[in-house]
């Protein structure tokens, strides 16, 4: 049985080994511009949902508020802004 070692020279296992590593570090490094692009389009999806997911809470919050009436401490609070509101106008 033939060893392994023995097939190869030191410099031709020196050259595999060494085209393995640049293989290796080219495929676990992807290209900046696909980089750039995923992120850019993330933060674009991100920012939509959270547009869309707080403007959601804010309907619904506004909407249990509707149904309650008066509430003691947002009447005040509501009275104050109305009143700043009409002195600046």
């Amino acid at each position: 049985m033939v060893n392994v070692k023995e097939q190869f020279t030191k410099k031709q296992r020196e050259e595999f080994t060494k085209q393995q590593l640049e293989y290796f570090f080219e495929m676990s490094h992807p290209r900046w511009g696909k980089v750039i692009k995923y992120s850019f389009i993330r933060g674009i999806a991100t920012g939509f949902g959270v547009l869309v997911g707080g403007t959601i809470v804010v309907a619904l919050l506004l909407w249990i508020l509707s149904l309650l009436g008066q509430v003691p401490f947002l009447n005040e609070i509501s009275e104050s802004t109305r009143d700043t509101l009409d002195k600046t106008n």
